[in-house]
């Protein structure tokens, strides 16, 4: 204990003196109004025989779900999974567990099932089994390439060129911050993926994309974590974060905007927890590499040239 208490003072030492030849800019700055997803004008609507079948798509993943919105084919998916804030999807017939079985599946009478993690495998292969048609659509891969193979699926091609071209669009329109001639260090705190416990999204995570599309480090990665694991206050204070960023969805879990800095520990010893530099975002946003990755990588580019002018 006495090494981890002479650590911790030392980290804050060393950053509270560094911080002297910083420029003091503080705030928070919420960016979780931005549109769910970009919205296709002058592309035609869905049509033909594909959108005439009875609704038949059974999603597995948060991203493809937003995919399948922006490209007009809300009213084809048969199923998805439940925790999803996400305009259109009201009137989807059913939702499915992360760990629904086959048989759970099957009993809805699936026309085209996708998953978008290794996990979905076994459910697509026993399916597969049976005669259902499935495809895995890893969450991992970049959100316009996703974007493309969905819309191959659903027989939407023309949408899903115009949905690419505005996501990349806004990736164009996104420019890097500086902070005394480095890029900015952000981490993105969450209670998601280990149980309750105190996590960042490391390598590996859409908001580590998210980060690197706006030119910053994502500090979770810098110390070599991937994923969502959990954080101690010392490996908090090793990331040395200039930003957090969090989900919108999460901020009861924290205390709201006030209670942050003392919520999460060792964030209050960090650059960011001196300065209170807070970016609040929608959880897809954060979240998911899919149809609005343009317009979060734009809204946070956008947000920190504000923060950091």
């Amino acid at each position: 204990m006495a090494m981890i208490r002479t650590m911790l003072l030392s980290f804050a030492s060393l950053m509270a003196a560094g911080s002297m030849i910083m420029t003091a800019m503080a705030g928070t700055i919420d960016v979780s109004n931005a549109a769910p997803y970009p919205a296709l004008a002058g592309v035609a609507e869905p049509g033909g025989t594909h959108a005439q079948a009875d609704p038949g798509l059974v999603l597995l993943g948060a991203d493809l779900v937003e995919i399948a919105v922006a490209l007009g084919a809300a009213d084809r998916i048969l199923a998805r999974p439940a925790d999803i804030e996400l305009p259109g999807i009201e009137g989807t017939r059913h939702q499915v567990r992360e760990w629904a079985g086959v048989e759970g599946v099957l009993a809805l009478r699936p026309k085209l099932v996708i998953g978008s993690s290794v996990i979905n495998r076994r459910l697509l292969d026993g399916l597969a089994a049976v005669g259902v048609e499935t495809d895995l659509i890893d969450r991992t891969i970049p959100a316009v390439e996703k974007v493309r193979r969905l819309a191959g699926h659903l027989g939407l091609a023309e949408r899903g060129e115009a949905l690419t071209a505005a996501i990349e669009a806004d990736y164009a329109e996104a420019s890097p911050v500086l902070r005394d001639g480095r890029p900015l260090r952000i981490v993105h705190i969450s209670k998601q993926g280990a149980g309750t416990n105190f996590t960042a999204g490391g390598a590996e995570t859409a908001v580590h994309n998210l980060i690197l599309r706006v030119g910053a480090l994502n500090a979770a990665a810098e110390i070599g974590r991937d994923r969502y694991r959990p954080v101690t206050p010392e490996g908090m204070i090793l990331m040395k974060p200039d930003v957090v960023l969090i989900s919108e969805k999460e901020l009861p879990a924290f205390g709201n905007l006030e209670g942050i800095w003392d919520a999460y520990p060792g964030l209050s010893l960090t650059p960011a927890g001196r300065e209170k530099n807070l970016v609040v975002m929608r959880d897809l946003h954060v979240r998911a590499d899919a149809a609005s990755s343009g317009i979060a990588t734009k809204a946070l580019s956008q947000a920190l040239h504000e923060m950091f002018p």
